[in-house]
């Protein structure tokens, strides 16, 4: 629920417009036989750090805390598809951690510094993962084996990361780049 009069914002990184139409296609027979509402490929994404709502007069506060970190280049291999029952989402997921160590210790990094600003960001521990449907139909989810395998793996090499605004439209959220920031080799 967005508190009226500020923004939802989070940092991601977000894969080329390319990248998520080909790998929405993929998806597509599954999401159809799941019964669900397939995620727009333009707002797939694998969160960092949720921030939450933030007030208009504070959003440079937040670029300027984004701008003063220097995180690492990652490489994200996304090499499987999850059902995650609760949340009732079909998510591609990464079944080698370790790969995603970088990322990990980057969204740590993001989120101490974005607290350190004054801000309240929802600290989790990273899982690399990008949400492809929602609203999944549980039964159907039910009478299939998890995980799938993702093949070929979807990967995708994250060199910045992106301050991501969240808002309601008609027929979901709709995401977009505020601003962005290159990570480095």
């Amino acid at each position: 629920m967005q508190i009226p009069g500020t923004l939802r914002l989070f940092f991601a990184f977000q894969p080329a417009a390319t990248e998520n139409i080909a790998l929405a296609e993929r998806v597509a027979p599954l999401v159809a036989e799941l019964g669900a509402q397939r995620v727009p490929p333009e707002n797939i994404h694998a969160t960092l750090c949720f921030v939450g709502a933030v007030a208009p007069t504070r959003l440079d506060d937040l670029k300027n805390a984004a701008a003063g970190i220097r995180g690492s280049r990652a490489t994200l291999c996304f090499d499987a598809l999850e059902y995650w029952r609760k949340p009732g989402l079909l998510c591609a997921t990464a079944s080698d951690n370790s790969q995603s160590e970088a990322a990990r210790v980057f969204a740590q990094q993001l989120g101490t510094s974005i607290a350190a600003a004054g801000f309240s960001p929802d600290i989790k521990p990273f899982r690399a993962h990008l949400t492809l449907a929602r609203k999944v139909d549980h039964v159907r989810a039910a009478s299939c084996e998890w995980p799938r395998p993702l093949t070929p793996p979807f990967v995708i090499d994250c060199d910045r990361f992106v301050l991501m605004e969240s808002r309601r439209g008609e027929s979901g959220s709709i995401y977009s780049a505020v601003d962005s920031w290159p990570l480095y080799a």
